[in-house]
């Protein structure tokens, strides 16, 4: 049925492909932004977070909610707590009496772990880049209490969602594979968004993106940073200036490296600020006007959890009434911090999200996570764009890189080689590609680091 609407659209003119997203614009409209959506909006852009102890009493409140909620309403955690005293789970403090959730317990138990019928539910689908996509179902009110938090959120920036232009790259193929015209956006006149493919960002096309971004002057830019930090580096190389500034660039579902914000920031002349949460529910990691990554806690729960890697989180949302998430292993890596943002905000900080547990790379020379390869990415920005590690079944490493000049040399591919070995260390053995792409995953996302299943 999907490929049947999707082959419908495609075969419209561009205008009607407008009107179409737009109109379900309206949905989302009505589905996401009406009924409590402002209530939830002012709560949300007059708190604070200035109070550590009536943080974590909002906490407290919220967890219990949450767990009294999913015991009544969920078969499958009436079962998966059975022989546990949860007279005895009085706090936040108690939780680790609770079992784990983990993804395939999630995932081959969804239909049991639901509290609504699909019909009276808001449907998302996890991203399924480590696993097999699941469907999560939301209530009404949960998705725009959490829509209302980003959107003030956005405000801290002076960005104030469906008021302002706003341009998105977004995973949704909306211009199909080869087009006939080169438009490669929509307009979703409801919400003033406008929706850019990151499915169409080769060389040839990115002075269209461009041309079309200073046209159109976005007071936001918003998406995968891979896509936009693409359109940066171009935008640079090219020597080509932006005739806009927006208030922000606002990313998420990706990592995001240092090349990358130093790039997005320098060019498009504003703030990156990056958030962390999922499709699933998670709870938010937001990045405040100082550049602190806060765990929003007044929306859920982030146990941290030491592994080799560095911390893994579990998570809890407050927000997953129709699909509880309580102690979800969601696969997440990041680093602990002790510092104070000068923000005044009483939520903890952690210093980066280092990415997922398969963000990492084991050579001989050692572990190297997404972060400290972005780093010889950037020590490489005068010969490549970007670079991909793709780790293999058998063992072997293959290094794509995306050149600068579509005519690099064989003098710039040794210094390439050069500086990989002493990154890596000389004993890695690795197959260096030079490409014009590289490829990205089903939902439009770049990834570094590729491991075949």
């Amino acid at each position: 049925m999907k490929r049947v609407i999707l082959g419908l659209y495609y075969s419209l003119p561009v205008f009607l492909q407008n009107t179409a997203i737009s109109l379900y614009g309206i949905v989302l409209y009505f589905s996401r932004y009406s009924g409590a959506y402002k209530r939830y909006l002012q709560l949300f852009v007059d708190r604070k977070h200035l109070n550590l102890r009536e943080e974590r009493m909002i906490q407290n409140k919220r967890f219990l909610r949450l767990l009294s909620y999913a015991v009544k309403n969920s078969p499958f955690y009436k079962e998966f707590y059975k022989g546990i005293s949860l007279e005895e789970i009085k706090s936040i403090e108690d939780i680790a009496k609770l079992p784990v959730l983990s993804k395939d317990i999630l995932r081959d138990n969804i239909n049991r772990i639901y509290t609504i019928p699909n019909y009276q539910s808001l449907t998302f689908h996890t991203g399924g880049t480590t696993g097999i996509p699941v469907k999560v179902r939301k209530r009404k009110r949960d998705v725009q209490q959490r829509m209302a938090y980003l959107d003030a959120y956005k405000q801290s920036f002076g960005f104030i969602s469906n008021k302002m232009r706003a341009a998105r790259f977004t995973g949704r193929k909306i211009v199909e594979d080869k087009p006939e015209k080169p438009v490669f956006w929509r307009n979703n006149y409801i919400l003033k968004q406008r929706l850019y493919s990151t499915y169409h960002l080769t060389e040839d096309n990115l002075i269209l993106y461009v041309k079309d971004l200073n046209r159109y002057k976005p007071q936001s830019i918003e998406g995968f940073v891979s896509a936009i930090y693409t359109v940066a580096k171009y935008m640079e190389v090219k020597g080509v200036k932006p005739e806009f500034i927006p208030k922000a660039v606002f990313t998420t579902s990706e990592t995001v490296l240092p090349y990358h914000r130093e790039t997005i920031e320098r060019v498009f002349g504003c703030p990156l600020t990056d958030q962390y949460a999922s499709n699933e529910g998670a709870p938010f990691i937001i990045q405040c006007p100082y550049g602190s990554y806060h765990e929003a806690i007044d929306t859920g729960i982030f146990e941290h959890i030491p592994a080799k890697e560095g911390t893994r989180i579990l998570v809890t949302g407050f927000d997953t009434f129709g699909t509880p998430l309580i102690r979800y292993d969601i696969g997440d890596v990041i680093r602990e911090s002790r510092e104070k943002c000068p923000c005044g905000s009483v939520h903890p900080i952690i210093e980066r999200i280092e990415g997922r547990e398969a963000d990492f790379i084991t050579t001989k020379g050692g572990i190297f996570s997404q972060v400290q390869l972005s780093y010889l990415v950037s020590s490489l920005h005068t010969h490549v764009k970007q670079m991909q590690f793709q780790l293999k079944k058998d063992g072997s490493l293959i290094i794509r890189c995306q050149p600068v000049r579509s005519n690099i040399n064989r003098k710039d591919m040794g210094i390439v080689e050069k500086n990989i070995k002493e990154f890596l260390g000389q004993a890695t053995v690795f197959q260096l590609e030079f490409t014009e792409n590289i490829s990205r995953t089903s939902g439009g996302k770049y990834r570094l680091i590729v491991k075949e299943d």
